[in-house]
């Protein structure tokens, strides 16, 4: 039974190996931008749908120029960092909805975890393909 939770414990590493350890991007290949207008409604409708409340100011934006920057190994469309809580998105997907909703819910719950009640729940299907 021991070797079997060892194991099931060495699965869960392997398959989010970013999630256990805090992730790491060149911020220095960031560029620091201000939430829009149509970010705050987005966080407005995110606290009213999913019950859960935070401060959009709290968070850091970062774009990074191109489609996707990687993250130990693989490469994202957009990240939310709990070190510092930032949000880095590439410039190309920097407007898609479902991908800023879906940093913008890490941000919320505080968690790289993508529990089912917030990304597929009440506020809709915030699941991502690049994710």
């Amino acid at each position: 039974m021991k070797r079997l939770l060892i194991f099931v414990s060495f699965l869960g590493v392997a398959c989010h190996p970013d999630r256990i350890t805090a992730p790491s991007v060149d911020l220095a290949l960031a560029v620091r931008v201000e939430p829009s207008a149509q970010y705050a409604q987005w966080w407005s409708d995110l606290e009213a749908c999913s019950g859960m409340w935070g401060t959009l100011s709290a968070v850091s934006f970062y774009e990074v120029g191109g489609y996707d920057f990687p993250v130990k190994g693989h490469d994202f469309w957009g990240y939310w960092f709990e070190d510092g809580n930032k949000i880095v998105l590439a410039t190309a997907h920097a407007q898609d909805k479902t991908l800023v909703e879906h940093e913008m819910m890490h941000a919320l719950l505080q968690t790289g975890l993508h529990p089912a009640l917030y990304f597929n729940g009440a506020c809709g299907d915030l699941t991502y393909p690049n994710e």
